[in-house]
């Protein structure tokens, strides 16, 4: 199963690294996603994840003024359309990441595949072994 199938119908929420981590807490609850993928002009996607944000929590981080750039993860992991489920699930398991940004050929984001995702995946794959 390609990772592409995971990103039918579904919108691409980004935030800018001059977004607030307030802004991308909000944006990432209100959508119900573990991360948001960090987009600026000529720079490779990042990532920010529920667990930067409990970082800067942590920190004691201002997060009505601190700044997504501070948290984030630049130059975000990234995996094809194209890959196979498995495959992401080796990227994630070996990198302990629980968020993949996916990108076409030419960079351009197309969405975030989570850990979620790899397991609906997998069951789905398993449930036809077994029905089959």
């Amino acid at each position: 199963m390609q990772v592409g199938r995971f990103l039918v119908d579904r919108p691409v929420y980004t935030v800018s690294p001059d977004d607030t981590l307030a802004h991308a807490a909000a944006l990432m609850r209100r959508y119900g996603h573990g991360s948001a993928t960090v987009v600026a002009a000529g720079e490779p996607p990042g990532i920010i994840t529920e667990r930067d944000l409990l970082r800067a929590v942590a920190d004691g981080a201002d997060m009505q003024v601190a700044r997504v750039a501070e948290y984030r993860t630049p130059n975000a992991v990234t995996v094809a359309p194209s890959r196979h489920v498995v495959d992401a699930a080796r990227m994630m398991i070996e990198r302990h990441f629980r968020h993949l940004v996916v990108v076409d050929k030419s960079g351009a984001v197309l969405g975030v595949l989570s850990i979620r995702d790899i397991t609906a995946a997998l069951l789905e794959e398993r449930q036809g072994i077994l029905a089959g």
